[in-house]
C-alpha cells in the first residue's frame, strides 16, 4: 500500500515552539509511518511540507534579511531529504487597527490540491495528514470518496478541529517525549573526548530503534472508538497511547479537555490457568 504524508508547516511549527523542540526532520517520516506499519505495510511515495517564506518589505530590513537567510537554509534542508518536497505559499501583512497581522496564503490550497490529486489519480491508497485546520475538511472528504484512507496526526485536542478528527479513519496524538528532535547545541560538553553517550542519549536511541522496528504508535485510536491491540508488556509500558475519541472531539470544552488513556491487559499463561481453575 502506498502512502503520502502531508504536513501543514505552520501547524507543526507552532506545536514545536509550544514544546520548545527543534525537530529532526530526517526521522520525522519514520515516526509518522511506523505506528501504521505495525498494522499494514506502507511504502512512502513522498512527504510534502507546506510552508511560506517570511515577509519581506519592498526595502528589506536587516532582521528581514536574516529571517530569509534562515528560511532558505531550512528549505534546502527539507529538499535535501529523500522523498521530501517543499510547497511554498506566501506570507501577507495586513493591519487590524494599529496592529500588524501576518497571514499565510495559498498554503491550505496547495495541500488540499495535492491530497485530492494523488487520491483521484490512484497514486496513493493511504494519506497521513499533520494538521488541525477545518479548511482541510473538504479535501479529506474528497480523498476518501476516491477510496483513500486517512490518518490524522495532531497535538492536544484543543489545537485540532473536531470535524477533521471525526473524518479521519485513525487519529494519533503527537507524543512530545518521543518526537524526533535534534540534540541541543553543546550537549555533552565537559565530557572527556571519546567518552560514552549519556544515559538520556542511549534511551532516546533505543526508543527510536523501537519505532523503526514497527512498534505501535503513540496516541492511536481507530475511529471512532476502538480498543488497542495487546502488546508485550515491556513494549506496552513504553508505548501506551493517550487516545482522542470521537466523543471527546465532539463534546464541549477545549482547553483543559481530558484525554483518557486506554490500555488492554494481556493475560499471561499463568493468569489463564488460574482463571480456568477458578471456573472448574
Amino acid at each position: 500500500m502506498r502512502a503520502a504524508i502531508f504536513i501543514d508547516g505552520g501547524y507543526i511549527q507552532t506545536q514545536l515552539k509550544m514544546h520548545n523542540i527543534e525537530a529532526d526532520y530526517g526521522e520525522l517520516a519514520e515516526y509518522l509511518l511506523n505506528p501504521l506499519r505495525a498494522s499494514f505495510p506502507l511504502d512512502l511515495l513522498r512527504c510534502y511540507y507546506y510552508y511560506c517564506a517570511p515577509y519581506m518589505s519592498p526595502e528589506p530590513t536587516e532582521d528581514e534579511l536574516k529571517r530569509m537567510e534562515t528560511h532558505s537554509k531550512f528549505v534546502h534542508e527539507i529538499e535535501s531529504l529523500g522523498r521530501w518536497a517543499m510547497r511554498l505559499g506566501k506570507l501577507q501583512k495586513r493591519w487590524e487597527g494599529q496592529r500588524e497581522v501576518y497571514e499565510q496564503k495559498r498554503v491550505d490550497v496547495l495541500l488540499s490540491v495535492d491530497l485530492v490529486r494523488h487520491a483521484a489519480a490512484g497514486h496513493i491508497q493511504h494519506a497521513i495528514l499533520v494538521a488541525g485546520d477545518s479548511d482541510f475538511v473538504p479535501a479529506v472528504e474528497a480523498a476518501k470518496e476516491h477510496g483513500v484512507t486517512l490518518t490524522l496526526w495532531c497535538g492536544h485536542a484543543s489545537t485540532v478541529n473536531r470535524d477533521l478528527v471525526a473524518l479521519a479513519d485513525e487519529v494519533y496524538l503527537l507524543d512530545w517525549n518521543e518526537f524526533p528532535r535534534r540534540e541541543a547545541d553543546g550537549e555533552g560538553e565537559g565530557e572527556a573526548a571519546g567518552s560514552a553517550d549519556s544515559p538520556e542519549k542511549k534511551l532516546r536511541r533505543r526508543r527510536r530503534r523501537g519505532r523503526r522496528g514497527g512498534g505501535r504508535g503513540e496516541g492511536s485510536t481507530n475511529a471512532p472508538e476502538v480498543e488497542q491491540r495487546s502488546e508485550p508488556a515491556a513494549h506496552r509500558q513504553r508505548s501506551q497511547r493517550s487516545q482522542v475519541t470521537r466523543s471527546q472531539a465532539s463534546g464541549s470544552g477545549g482547553e483543559g479537555q481530558k484525554i483518557v488513556p486506554k490500555t488492554k491487559k494481556k493475560l499471561t499463561w499463568r493468569d489463564k490457568i488460574k482463571k480456568w481453575a477458578g471456573q472448574n
